[in-house]
């Protein structure tokens, strides 16, 4: 092969194929070759990777891949991967960056092989991890707040803020979710959902069995209560309640029996929020945000509708029921006394 050598542009040659590589060393058919502003790497006759003239690296491939994420692109006719070896105390990472300094590790996958641990970090902090070989996604903090050993356990708090949600996005007639435990069999009943106070004391579930059966379970052993007193005034209290028949406003062609949650003051426990009262919106990372606003500002303020549990009123409709037949089986007595007469 002929070799220019020029004091300004250097040592050049022929550009060479992937069969004659234009460079080689003993083989051959190895090593790099040259074509319009692309630099190839060569093996056993063929190319293995690419530089080409935008600096893209292509590795088993001349094909780039999306243009959002063709500056690296790896191909393979099977199985086609990357491996990241580090020791077996230490991290393997991908940095994901938009500068330097802190800027450079804003976005963090990384693999803790001490405790074999998968964490990924937005922003510079972390929002999950992958806790142990053994599984757990923990979604909002590493953790520390897990009840047991779960699969999924997520922290979240702040204003507007949800856990969770679920939307079925369509009308086909299909549980949003669905909960299966293996101890619900014949008459044996399972914890499907539990619920836990601030404490992380049980304080409801919701319980099935195998014989059809779903309880919605509210805590009442008597071991938690105390200064405990019949009700005596159930007619009176009774008497205040105002059922009605009505209709909901988005279903006018519906009409439903029940109570305006503000006058059940008979039972004050039944009844969740406050007449009238609203609450804010806040405009969203994920939304069109107008000019002078900005994420956490308030967009708009609705309606926080209260609510009613109607099992709750039905130790004061028992005991108006006591009230009412203790005072028929009076008359009764009355009566049959005059009867007899």
């Amino acid at each position: 092969m002929a070799l220019n050598i020029n004091g300004t542009t250097g040592i050049s040659g022929v550009d060479g194929s992937a069969s004659a590589p234009a460079v080689t060393g003993t083989d051959s058919n190895t090593g790099i070759n040259f074509a319009s502003d692309t630099v190839n790497i060569n093996t056993g006759g063929s190319t293995r990777a690419t530089v080409d003239s935008s600096g893209r690296f292509l590795i088993g491939t001349s094909t780039v891949g999306d243009g959002l994420a063709d500056n690296l692109t790896i191909a393979d006719s099977s199985n086609c991967g990357l491996t990241i070896r580090a020791g077996a105390t230490s991290a393997s990472s991908i940095f994901f960056a938009d500068g330097t300094g802190a800027a450079g590790y804003v976005g963090q996958n990384v693999y803790n092989h001490s405790d074999n641990s998968l964490k990924w970090i937005t922003g510079g902090s972390e929002v999950m991890r992958l806790r142990t070989i053994t599984g757990g996604l923990m979604i909002g903090e590493d953790g520390t707040n897990r009840i047991g050993e779960p699969k999924l356990h997520i922290k979240h708090g702040g204003a507007s803020q949800n856990l969770a949600s679920f939307y079925f996005d369509s009308a086909d007639d299909r549980a949003a979710l669905i909960v299966r435990h293996q101890r619900a069999s014949g008459s044996t009943f399972a914890a499907m959902i539990a619920f836990l106070d601030s404490s992380g004391n049980t304080v409801g579930a919701i319980n099935s069995n195998g014989n059809n059966t779903t309880n919605f379970v509210t805590s009442s052993d008597y071991r938690l209560k105390e200064n405990n007193v019949a009700i005596s005034d159930g007619i009176t209290r009774l008497k205040t309640l105002k059922p009605y028949r009505f209709n909901f406003k988005d279903t006018p062609a519906i009409t439903v029996d029940g109570f305006f949650a503000h006058e059940v003051t008979a039972v004050p426990e039944a009844i969740t929020g406050t007449k009238d009262e609203t609450e804010s919106v806040f405009y969203r990372d994920d939304e069109e945000i107008p000019s002078g606003k900005s994420i956490g500002d308030v967009k708009e303020t609705v309606p926080k509708y209260q609510g009613i549990d109607h099992g709750k009123l039905v130790p004061l409709l028992t005991a108006a029921l006591q009230e009412a037949i203790a005072k028929i089986e009076i008359l009764e007595t009355k009566v049959a006394a005059l009867e007899a007469g």
